[in-house]
């Protein structure tokens, strides 16, 4: 293809963004553009390429075969030209200006206040953008360039994205505050099988970290039951079973009534906690330099969590 048959960067924006919504109002209305122009670049664009890239129906837009094949592609030039144009603005400035940051919900509710409260003196001239998501909503938002990086258990399945590891945090037992198991410190993980376990919903990464927990399932499987730490907790104090959960969430139900804490006997079972991003992207050594002081953070904060070593 000769240069002057290139698409030009707002075609590829266009084309982008409508994949995304699959919507030609609510693309234009992103992009801040008037349905023709974007419906003019997106045939602009086909006609350069060949061939369709969306099949426009009554409803909604779908994307071809040909789209999908080219969309990566596009993507990737979209957010090159977006990380260029960040670069000039921050003139070369190491973490400046905004950072969109995401978190998964076991543990954003207890990380963000640190985070929150000691990031301006940390990195003053970084503005961040705090967003709490399931991983797998994380992931999508990070190859779709709606975030920068984001906190999460890197023990979960993590493609296309690049993970920078930063401590590892201990798994208690929330038990009901009449339970046998209260303040034990020694539970087996099999131990685990015999209880009524609560689980969060399959959409989030720690209940896969649970139940890998457990050897085997007998007359009581486990039970997923709820989409909040809240609300798991809720039920293990009102006696409906027993739950797993990071030692840091500990901070966040501290004025509850009505359960107790068991502890895992000899070297606890964890969960390993990383930055990620684009595997595409040109930031490693800022997001290196982001995921240690996110990490010192935490440990100046007196969370419970162990530091990697080098």
């Amino acid at each position: 293809m000769p240069a002057s048959s290139l698409p030009s960067f707002s075609q590829l924006r266009a084309f982008v963004a409508l994949c995304d919504h699959q919507h030609f109002g609510e693309a234009a209305s992103t992009l801040g553009v008037s349905q023709p122009s974007l419906s003019q670049a997106i045939t602009a664009l086909e006609k350069r390429v060949g061939g369709e890239l969306v099949e426009r129906t009554t409803r909604r837009v779908l994307v071809t075969p040909l789209g999908e094949t080219l969309l990566p592609y596009a993507r990737e030039a979209v957010l090159s030209a977006e990380s260029f144009n960040e670069a000039v603005v921050n003139r070369g400035q190491a973490l400046t200006g905004m950072l969109r940051l995401g978190l998964i919900p076991t543990l954003a509710p207890y990380l963000i206040p640190v985070i929150a409260d000691g990031m301006a003196n940390e990195l003053p001239r970084l503005s961040l953008e705090l967003r709490e998501l399931v991983t797998n909503d994380i992931l999508d938002q990070l190859n779709q360039g709606h975030l920068d990086a984001a906190v999460v258990s890197t023990e979960a399945d993590l493609p296309r994205v690049a993970a920078i590891d930063m401590y590892d945090e201990p798994f208690v037992v929330l038990v009901p505050a009449s339970h046998p198991w209260a303040g034990r410190e020694d539970v087996n993980p099999t131990e685990l099988d015999d209880q009524e376990l609560l689980l969060l919903d399959e959409d989030n990464c720690l209940r896969d970290q649970t139940l890998a927990l457990c050897q085997r399932y007998g007359t009581n499987p486990p039970v997923a039951v709820a989409t909040t730490l809240s609300t798991v907790v809720s039920m293990v104090s009102h006696g409906i079973g027993v739950t797993v959960l990071p030692e840091g969430a500990l901070r966040i139900i501290a004025d509850r009534h009505g359960y107790a804490v068991a502890r895992f006997g000899g070297t606890p079972p964890m969960r390993r906690m990383g930055l990620v991003h684009r595997a595409s992207s040109s930031r490693t050594a800022d997001f290196q330099r982001l995921a240690r002081v996110i990490t010192d953070l935490a440990i100046d904060a007196d969370l419970p969590v162990t530091p990697l070593t080098d």
